[in-house]
């Protein structure tokens, strides 16, 4: 027994002066100097790497999807700067649907009553009248039969207060321009449908000629001049014109410039026109009428254009004045006004039931009515009757667009 103690006791001597006098303490131990030489250090490369530029020691970016609309913050490096994210994306609310996001919509101009209209043949009439009196309801008529939606008029020799003869020259549906003289003869009038934008401009004014300017809304506006000289030379004619010509150039690249010149176009010796067709030229206006246009012969009444071709120019004697009527259509992109309803209607809410059975049951029906129309219109006769004689003094009428 105090054998087997013994053998224990002199193990663990054995052990412990094998632990205190082995030699690891140096092992153990580190001073800071000793723990930096043995640091990996990863921020700068190695010299030799800067001997070969294709050679790259930097880590690979951490790849970010473009439009993810993360904040980022910039890494201090020597060589390249590198991004890290620092918010997670989430995403967003019924993402797996399409849908538009109208916070970045712009918002389209209104209005009340324009609308855009496509590319659409406008048909001019052309008319030096020659007095407009008693020949009212001939220009109604013609308006109406040849289709004409801005019907030109020279020499109305209409007083500045009479408006008797324009009137009975305007169909319905159609609406005028005028500008009398205040003198003897002379005249301008334009007859044009409602539904079109029409706005009148001021010019300069002129002594050789009389002149209407108005513009057509549009895309691209159309400038309209109607122009009556008369047959006596004025020596302010030719620089006059060219003013006019020239202002409705800047308005707008689609002019046309119409009405009796009383220049006879058809003879190209006469200075008078071989001036006119310069000015023309010069400022970039085509005369598209090349027939005569007068009883004698001549082609007195002119269309210039720029920037529009009018198509299907024709003249036809009406035996109503001793000029020609001119006719041409142009294709262009207009805008026009939609004409305001007005709607009559009375407050029935409060309609007493018993007087209104009491008028049903009291309706007369004929014996000869067979057709469902025929009782239709019964019915609504009898219904705007009651309405009207019965319930007119507690339920007046109103009217709103």
């Amino acid at each position: 027994m105090w054998t087997n103690a013994i053998n224990v006791w002199s193990t663990l001597i054995w052990i412990l002066s094998f632990i205190f006098h082995r030699p690891t303490a140096d092992f153990l131990q580190y001073t800071a100097a000793e723990l930096l030489r043995i640091r990996h250090r990863p921020g700068s490369p190695p010299a030799s790497l800067h001997l070969d530029p294709d050679i790259s020691h930097l880590l690979r970016r951490r790849y970010v999807h473009r439009g993810s609309r993360r904040n980022f913050h910039y890494h201090n490096s020597a060589s390249i700067n590198s991004f890290w994210s620092t918010t997670c994306r989430h995403p967003h609310r019924n993402s797996y649907r399409r849908t538009a996001d109208h916070s970045s919509l712009a918002s389209l101009a209104r209005t009340a009553n324009a609308h855009g209209c496509d590319s659409t043949t406008v048909n001019f009439g052309l008319l030096n009248i020659r007095s407009l009196t008693g020949k009212g309801h001939l220009i109604h008529d013609l308006i109406k039969n040849r289709g004409i939606d801005f019907m030109c008029l020279c020499e109305t020799w209409q007083q500045p207060a009479d408006f008797s003869q324009l009137n009975d020259s305007t169909p319905p549906g159609f609406v005028y321009l005028t500008k009398p003289r205040g003198s003897r003869g002379g005249g301008l009038a334009i007859i044009y449908r409602e539904n079109w934008k029409v706005l009148p401009l001021s010019v300069s004014d002129f002594n050789s000629f009389e002149y209407l300017v108005f513009k057509l809304n549009g895309p691209t506006p159309t400038i309209i001049g109607l122009i009556h000289r008369p047959p006596k030379p004025h020596k302010d004619f030719l620089s006059e014109v060219s003013v006019l010509l020239t202002h409705v150039s800047t308005l707008s690249s689609n002019v046309i410039v119409l009405g009796d010149f009383n220049i006879h176009m058809d003879n190209s010796d006469i200075p008078l026109t071989k001036d006119f067709s310069s000015c023309l030229d010069s400022l970039g206006f085509d005369q598209h009428i090349n027939f005569p246009t007068h009883s004698k012969g001549h082609c007195l009444d002119l269309l210039c254009c720029s920037g529009l071709t009018p198509l299907n120019c024709a003249a036809d004697d009406l035996h109503i004045t001793d000029h020609y009527f001119i006719s041409f259509n142009i294709v262009t992109q207009l805008s026009f006004t939609k004409p305001t309803r007005l709607i009559s209607f009375r407050n029935i809410k409060d309609i007493n039931i018993d007087t209104l059975s009491s008028c049903i049951d009291n309706i007369q029906l004929p014996d000869n009515l067979s057709s469902p129309d025929d009782l239709a219109a019964l019915y609504n006769d009898s219904t705007i009757l009651f309405l009207s004689v019965s319930l007119l003094p507690g339920f007046p009428l109103n009217s709103g667009c």
